[in-house]
């Protein structure tokens, strides 16, 4: 029968292990551990990190929070001011504007800058479009395309005369259909959207022009609608009022490029390759060297001014020496009932060569 062998704290069979180097033994209670060991390995060199993190003895930190928080005083009570302060601003801004609370509203706003801080940090919100007076117009933007021949069509891009509720699909087209209403800037984008889908449709034949006509309709007051029993929008009477025309010949982006011409398969011809407008990009480099270019210019002007002006003195200085003086004599000559007379540019009389050509420079920098 062989001997069998528990293991247990009075087991024979328990050997004597000495700690590694840096650790305390069971036996030393509450013995420190020893310092750092040694980063450097026998033949002088730096021990690698990973060697050092995963086989040296484990090292005591006597680091202790000095403090229970994590930030100065200062700290936390000017971030939680900050909170109490977006706080009560953000429900306050979002109560009603009108009716009781109508003066306490703008009271509030105007004692804490709420209405800057809000526009500032592009945080302010209307709510008008529900509460308490919901817009009362339905709009609609109406696209037409004119073709070469002068004949106009409607793009259809607007859902008017269309119930489109209920719906398990919304692409958002009537949002932004109302979105670019009166608003020059994203009509001129949008057409040209329309002038290139226009193109690409017609096998490469462009349009002529794109114009956008705003039709709209009032809708009544509630009273109205429960007198008589409902209400249909799409046989209301409505107004229309014409907004932007644009022309895609000449609109940036409004005529298919030379890689859609490939992408579609349609034939394109030399006219076609010389028709698109790109976006005129001007970085900074751009607008640098255009200064650049200015400011050298400028200074050619005032070097070529700056030497003009020397040979006019030098030529002041020339007449005024005694001997020279036949020219001024014959100047006076030329004197009659009218007044001066403007020299000819031909050289005058004891004038030489040089003096004819500063003289007809002058004339023309005084004309």
């Amino acid at each position: 029968m062989s001997d069998v062998r528990e293991d247990g704290p009075e087991s024979e069979n328990t050997a004597d292990v000495t700690p590694p180097e840096g650790h305390a033994s069971a036996e030393d209670g509450d013995a420190t551990l020893e310092a750092d060991p040694d980063p450097m390995n026998d033949d002088g060199v730096e021990r690698p990190l990973h060697e050092t993190l995963l086989s040296d003895p484990p090292v005591p930190s006597h680091r202790r929070p000095e403090s229970r928080w994590a930030y100065p005083l200062w700290g936390i009570l000017l971030v939680s001011i900050f909170v109490a302060y977006q706080t009560s601003t953000l429900l306050v801004w979002n109560t009603p504007s009108k009716g009781l609370a109508k003066t306490f509203h703008k009271e509030f706003l105007d004692g804490v800058y709420g209405y800057k801080y809000f526009n500032a940090a592009r945080l302010n919100q209307s709510w008008a479009m529900f509460a308490p007076n919901p817009n009362r117009t339905n709009t609609f933007v109406r696209v037409f395309v004119e073709d070469q021949e002068g004949e106009l069509w409607d793009y259809r891009q607007d859902i008017w005369g269309i119930d489109r509720y209920p719906y398990l699909w919304y692409d958002r087209g009537g949002k932004i259909n109302r979105r670019i209403n009166g608003k020059k800037h994203y009509q001129r984008i949008y057409g040209a959207w329309v002038c290139r889908d226009w193109e690409r449709n017609h096998e490469g034949e462009p349009a002529k022009s794109v114009t956008f006509v705003r039709r709209y309709t009032k809708v009544p007051h509630w009273n109205v609608v429960i007198k008589q029993g409902g209400w249909d929008q799409w046989k209301a009477p409505f107004k229309q009022k014409e907004q932007e025309t644009i022309t895609c010949k000449t609109t940036v982006h409004a005529q298919l490029p030379e890689r859609l011409y490939d992408r579609y398969g349609i034939e394109m011809d030399e006219d076609d390759e010389k028709r698109f407008r790109p976006v005129k990009q001007r970085t900074w480099w751009d607008k640098a060297e255009a200064e650049r270019k200015k400011d050298e210019r400028k200074a050619k002007q005032e070097a070529k001014r700056a030497e003009w002006e020397a040979r006019r003195e030098a030529r002041k200085a020339k007449a005024k020496t005694p001997g020279n003086n036949v020219g001024a004599a014959a100047r006076q000559d030329e004197l009659d009932a009218r007044g001066p007379i403007r020299r000819p540019a031909h050289p005058a009389v004891g004038q030489d060569e040089e003096d004819a050509a500063a003289a007809a420079e002058e004339d023309e920098v005084d004309q």
